[in-house]
């Protein structure tokens, strides 16, 4: 990872209140419903109430989004209700 971009990580995740530590930390999970293939994303509980959601073709060394429980819960929502189909 170069150093541009480890500080832009460590900017963003102290701007989303987690560390570093806890994405490391945190038990990540995929959907059962994942190809094989790798071409799928892991969400993981991290520390003060946040979500993280990364790519698993990095190996756990890619960026991870992270958002807060609130915002986790209106995406799922809006998932189930097909809001993102069109896409």
């Amino acid at each position: 990872m170069s150093v541009f971009r480890a500080r832009a990580s460590r900017k963003y995740y102290d701007s989303h209140g987690v560390s570093e530590a806890d994405i490391s930390q945190a038990s990540w999970q995929k959907s059962f419903f994942s190809n094989l293939n790798g071409s799928c994303v892991e969400v993981g509980r991290l520390e003060a109430d946040r979500i993280g959601v990364r790519d698993t073709k990095d190996n756990g060394t890619g960026p991870v989004l992270v958002f807060t429980g609130p915002e986790w819960t209106a995406f799922l929502a809006g998932a189930k209700e097909g809001q993102f189909d069109n896409l």
